[in-house]
């Protein structure tokens, strides 16, 4: 299977958005002073939830014929390297760099070694301090680097141990979702066995039911799919990160699995004609996803300064729906810086980086 799946990312494009949005609402209503801006992108969490099932899709569809040969390990693990840390560390370095002039309550001083090192190499580590001093986002990446490592133990070695292995994992993750696992507070198996990697799993089989199964009514698992999201995006209320108290695996990764596999069902079986930009947007995913923080938090404070320099405050504080167009904007511009910093640094950084290591491994 090695046709270009364009819709997939597209989706990934509408994930990153949907995180700045939600991200946004906090973000604007902080720095403007608005309680209600892009309150009704509330829900924009489930953006990493699609991100999940996205990747482990991906990952799966890429590499399925990977699966049980070691000598495909180092190239495996060169590629997912590549594709994280390079622009990770550059927008992490510059955050730091940064926090270096500061000495609040998010200055890098205030931060040790060892906080330092999981944030640099994404070990997991409490999302509080990763808020207060690195990147918040990167809790998500430290799931994602975990899922390399079990589907590289599949690389490795697909033997009965290694099977079992990762099916005690999900039996574990599963129990853990029921609140049958007896683990208590316990930081790292908390993470090891939160229902946040099932996500992955659900994506490996959305694309091993493709590469197995053939449907003829891609269309209706797709109109099937986005009933159930608006269903759960009607009951999720504002402030809550699950669906009346339901696991958002259950109320957003089930459909999305969904959505995902109608739609590649889809676009196998036909052409379809996706505008460029959406594509663009899909490609530039991560970058906007890393930076979207920054850019949303920088412009909103431009603005500030702005409307209070020329006395423009008393012209819209009455008038929410001019906060409303200006937070829109806002959004739209960090969406705009991120493509940016896809386009001059990612790229340039992945294509110099795959030239080097693959001209080395050849």
């Amino acid at each position: 299977m090695n046709k270009k799946l364009n819709l997939l990312q597209v989706y990934r494009g509408i994930a990153a958005v949907l995180v700045v949005l939600t991200h946004g609402n906090r973000i604007l209503s902080r720095e403007l002073h608005q309680d209600d801006l892009l309150q009704i992108f509330h829900f924009g969490w489930i953006g990493v939830d699609f991100f999940f099932v996205l990747s482990g899709f991906i990952i799966f569809y890429i590499h399925q014929s990977d699966i049980g040969k070691p000598n495909k390990l180092k190239s495996f693990i060169f590629k997912r390297f590549i594709r994280v840390y390079p622009l990770y560390w550059s927008i992490l370095g510059i955050k730091i760099l940064v926090s270096l002039f500061s000495h609040g309550e998010d200055s890098i001083y205030q931060r040790s070694a060892g906080e330092i090192f999981k944030a640099v190499f994404l070990l997991p580590q409490d999302r509080s301090i990763l808020e207060s001093a690195f990147l918040g986002v990167s809790w998500t990446l430290s799931y994602e680097v975990f899922f390399y490592c079990i589907f590289g133990l599949l690389i490795v070695k697909n033997t009965k141990i290694s099977q079992s292995i990762i099916v005690a994992w999900i039996i574990g993750v599963t129990l853990n979702l029921l609140h049958l696992l007896p683990i208590g507070e316990n930081f790292l198996l908390n993470f090891i066995f939160n229902d946040h990697n099932l996500e992955f799993v659900l994506g490996c089989l959305a694309a091993y039911t493709i590469s197995k199964y053939q449907f003829k009514f891609a269309a209706s698992l797709i109109y099937a799919s986005i009933f159930m999201l608006i269903v759960s995006v009607i009951n999720t209320k504002y402030g809550e990160f699950n669906v009346s108290g339901i696991s958002s695996l259950i109320a957003y990764g089930i459909p999305f699995t969904i959505l995902i596999i109608g739609s590649v069902y889809l676009e196998v079986s036909k052409t379809i004609n996706i505008p460029s930009i959406l594509v663009f947007i899909g490609n530039a995913s991560y970058s906007i996803y890393l930076t979207h923080g920054f850019f949303l938090s920088s412009i909103s404070k431009i603005f500030t300064k702005i409307t209070d320099k020329f006395n423009m405050l008393s012209l819209i504080q009455n008038h929410t729906i001019y906060y409303n167009v200006i937070a829109f904007l806002i959004v739209l511009i960090g969406v705009a810086m991120g493509c940016v910093i896809h386009s001059y640094l990612e790229m340039p950084l992945i294509t110099n980086l795959r030239k080097k290591v693959f001209a080395q491994m050849n």
